[in-house]
């Protein structure tokens, strides 16, 4: 089904995203069956069908405001596609596709464009679709970690290794998950209160996006009850249990009170009682919460807005007490306490809920976060190593052994720093990846530009650099290529350069020639002249100043002795700055001048601030009707005679491209349409 929406005429050969002018196939192929099916339009010998009639149609309606799908409005925009189809091949035997300018625009344009599309379609989209769905899921899972650095030594990761397996074995042979993660694990909260978080290794319900993504992929793989393989992340190795799924709740915006003790006395403790009791006796008094929370809870920050803590996720980290009554309220509005926590006693009112959106709804704020977090980088390497993998790269090895060999750490990175290499060594190739090579001489000015990788050595630093060089090689490669590959690509580029040198004509044929042809547009003015006139207008003379006692002596003085004498003052006292402009007004905009329209000749407005100073508005009298001079009309002559121009232009150029357009077999496309009845 068609979108109900159209562009305005005046920008449709701007900011239409239409698909490539590229000649469409014949009408009929020698050797095959020509189409049956009708064509609405015959352009340079060459159809138009409804099938690219149809995808015109749909991708424009994305960009203009909602009317409704009506025969009427397809004619209307299948006059328009013509009219654009001929000024784009017009534009093309011009030349203005080769022109050397616009090949720049049009290459920076695709070097702007490419890289982010390629990494957002690649990389970003998978990650921001399946933070969407985990974002749609909670999992609670306890985990046991045995840390070890990705840095290392092979025999201290052996070790590390060996015991996680231990223990997961020790698991699957039935020893508790809990008391295992308590005795083992090297997370320091397994061993903490029970009831925080952390404590025997559970973690409470968390979603996607809140573990780093090794753990995220293990923790909704799992099954409940299941123990997951060994696995590793940046902190070390981790074994992890689920212990439930369910649909995650909407955010809730909530609000709280707060009352802990202020000391460890017995004293301290009866007062929070007290407290407690005064809070919830006001609360079933019907005292409204955020007049208890701003006058008694402990929490500052949140007592100040009426105890509003703002919009939470449920698994957002709050103590796991806190948010099971928190998300346990069934109505908004309601309220549920007190609530013991590690923080004290809580009060929770249930504000309101948002609910989770559709991916298209949520994909920038889903993508912001993907972006911000060390999983983005991650797929971004291994989408260029996937790249990488099918084209042919070579290092230099034997050039990085004889450096490491032959210097010390630092005179190694000084020697590449400074690019002050071996006369024999600058000009050889130290790296290729396919085609494109690179020098000793050039990789050293990389290198020095690069940040270190965090590796132990120079051997490994090196080859850190080069590789971190072949991934955006890879990458570079994969861009100059992206249009070819990728037809979506291809046809915002079509776009691009068909809306370019479309601009170029227009600007050529029509505004400059419009705007150059004096004689024309004095002809055309002649012949419309009627049509140009003024209504009558108020006159409306602004006084401002920077200074406020002036404006308010001035507006005195007028109201006192009269204009005349006033403006005698200010220029015979040099201390007055009084800037003075004119303006026409007939009608209300919104604007400070709407006042002087209620007014009578000769009042004036008091002072109002405006633009850095302050300004005062007389109304001078009434400007009578009359009809606009040529130089008044000037600039809404030279716009409809840009649409004259413009007509001549099209009549031409249907003619030149033997245009024929068949309206009538719109009711094809139009059939297939299902109408609001409404419209």
């Amino acid at each position: 089904m068609f979108s109900h929406r159209l562009l305005s005429s005046f920008f449709l050969f701007l900011v239409i995203p239409f698909s490539s002018c590229a000649v469409p196939q014949p009408l009929a192929v020698e050797g095959q069956e020509a189409s049956t099916e009708p064509i609405l339009a015959s352009i340079n010998g060459q159809p138009l069908d409804i099938d690219e009639f149809e995808q015109q149609y749909t991708r424009t309606s994305g960009n203009a405001g909602v009317i409704a799908d009506t025969l009427a409005a397809y004619q209307d925009f299948l006059s328009r596609y013509v009219d654009f189809r001929i000024k784009v091949l017009e534009a093309r035997e011009a030349g203005y596709h080769t022109d050397e300018s616009l090949v720049e625009e049009i290459g920076q344009y695709r070097t702007q464009l490419a890289r982010p599309y390629l990494m957002e379609r690649n990389v970003m989209e998978p990650l921001i679709r399946e933070m969407y769905a985990r974002r749609k899921e909670a999992v609670a899972a306890s985990h046991i970690l045995i840390t070890v650095t990705l840095t290392a030594s092979p025999a201290d990761t052996l070790v590390a290794f060996t015991k996680i397996v231990a223990i997961r074995d020790s698991v699957l042979s039935g020893s508790d998950f809990g008391m295992m993660a308590a005795r083992h694990s090297m997370d320091p909260s397994a061993k903490g209160e029970p009831g925080a978080p952390g404590y025997h290794g559970s973690l409470g319900f968390f979603g996607g996006g809140r573990m780093v993504k090794q753990f995220e992929d293990q923790a909704f793989s799992t099954p409940v009850d299941s123990v997951s393989e060994v696995f590793r992340t940046n902190f070390g190795y981790h074994v992890l249990m689920v212990t439930d799924k369910m649909s995650m709740p909407g955010d809730r915006q909530l609000a709280h009170i707060l009352i802990r003790a202020r000391g460890a006395s017995a004293a301290d403790i009866a007062d929070v009682d007290q407290r407690i009791s005064r809070v919830g006796t006001r609360l079933s008094d019907g005292d409204d919460f955020e007049e208890i929370a701003s006058e008694l809870s402990d929490d500052q920050n949140s007592a100040q807005r009426g105890g509003d803590i703002g919009t939470l996720s449920f698994d957002a980290g709050l103590p796991f007490q806190f948010r099971d009554a928190a998300f346990s309220i069934e109505t908004i509005g309601e309220y549920t306490g007190p609530v013991t926590t590690p923080f004290g006693q809580h009060f929770i009112k249930y504000m309101g809920e948002t609910a989770f959106g559709t991916y298209e709804e949520e994909y920038e704020a889903m993508k912001n976060r993907v972006n911000s977090m060390p999983r983005a980088a991650e797929a971004e390497k291994i989408f260029a190593a996937g790249l990488r993998a099918n084209l042919e790269a070579w290092v230099d090895s034997s050039l990085v052994e004889r450096w490491v060999d032959t210097m010390t750490a630092d005179s190694l990175y000084r020697m590449l720093a400074t690019g002050d290499l071996e006369s024999d060594v600058s000009s050889t190739i130290f790296l290729r990846l396919d085609s494109h090579e690179l020098t000793a001489s050039e990789f050293a000015e990389y290198f020095s530009s690069s940040r270190l990788p965090n590796v132990t050595g120079s051997r490994a630093r090196i080859y850190a650099v080069a590789d971190r060089y072949l991934d955006e090689r890879a990458v570079s490669h994969e861009v100059e290529l992206l249009e070819q590959r990728d037809s979506s690509f291809g046809k915002t580029m079509q776009d691009f350069r068909d809306g370019l040198i479309l601009f170029t004509l227009m600007e050529d044929s029509i505004w400059t020639a419009a705007s150059s042809d004096t004689l024309g547009m004095n002809e055309y003015y002649a012949a419309h002249s009627a049509e140009y006139q003024f209504v009558d207008r108020v006159r409306v003379i602004s006084f401002s100043s920077e200074t406020e006692s002036q404006m308010v002596g001035f507006v005195e003085t007028v109201r006192s002795t009269g204009i005349d004498t006033a403006l005698e003052q200010a220029a015979s006292d040099s201390t007055y700055s009084i800037r003075t402009d004119t303006t026409y007004t007939f009608e209300s905009t919104g604007s400070i001048y709407d006042e002087v329209l209620d007014m009578d000749e000769g009042g004036i407005t008091d002072p109002v601030s405006f633009n850095r100073g302050f300004v005062v508005l007389f109304h001078a009298g009434i400007d009578p009707a009359r009809q606009m001079t040529f130089r008044e009309a000037r600039s809404q002559v030279l716009n409809e005679y840009q649409g004259v121009v413009e007509a001549t232009l099209i009549a031409r150029l249907r003619q030149k491209y033997a245009v024929t357009v068949f309206p009538e077999n719109l009711a094809h496309v139009f059939n297939k349409v299902e109408v609001d009845p409404e419209n």
